[in-house]
């Protein structure tokens, strides 16, 4: 005995298909679109007025972010990543990675990550040149102070960039020739 398949009455008694339902996010971003309100010097005073009670509070409110520290952890971050940017943009070194940047100046980019070059290994390469520094004795790994550094570089360029572009423009401008004074100091002791 053949079972007969079942018969399918959705189309017969007329269901409706659903609508698909946009997402929570989608709506805000319609609504917002609609009621959109562009900001200019014109009416900015007008939407400040129906943010805050005085004009001393809008006032305070922006002298308050205008000019917030930096943390002085990513201060020394700042200076090693201009410093491997600046070695970056040189003509000479135009083809050449981070990597080989900080290798070639590592006695600098030791110095800002905050380790003592002294204490810091021979590299691979610097060992098989020269077979006598394999039993020098250090504090630290040439390889993981190098990735360090650049893992330092990566960061503050993809999660802090505009806090970073802020630094330079506000603070670095200004203390460039201090810090290159530094930096020729350092490579020459």
């Amino acid at each position: 005995m053949v079972i007969p398949s079942p018969v399918r009455y959705t189309e017969i008694m007329g269901s409706k298909k659903r609508k698909k339902k946009a997402s929570v996010q989608e709506e805000l971003e319609s609504l917002f679109f609609k009621d959109r309100i562009t900001y200019t010097w014109k009416n900015l005073g007008r939407y400040a007025e129906s943010m805050y009670d005085t004009p001393q509070d809008a006032m305070d409110v922006l002298a308050a972010n205008s000019n917030k520290p930096f943390n002085p952890k990513l201060v020394k971050r700042f200076y090693l990543v201009k410093f491997i940017e600046e070695e970056m943009n040189k003509r000479v070194n135009k083809y050449k990675g981070p990597r080989t940047i900080v290798n070639e100046n590592m006695r600098v980019c030791c110095t800002l990550h905050g380790k003592n070059f002294d204490n810091v290994g021979p590299s691979k390469t610097q060992i098989n040149d020269n077979p006598h520094l394999k039993n020098k004795s250090s504090i630290y790994e040439h390889d993981p102070i190098v990735e360090q550094i650049i893992e330092k570089r990566r960061r503050v360029l993809k999660d802090n960039k505009p806090e970073y572009n802020r630094w330079v423009r506000e603070i670095y401008k200004y203390k460039a020739k201090e810090f290159k004074s530094y930096i020729q100091r350092k490579l020459h002791s």
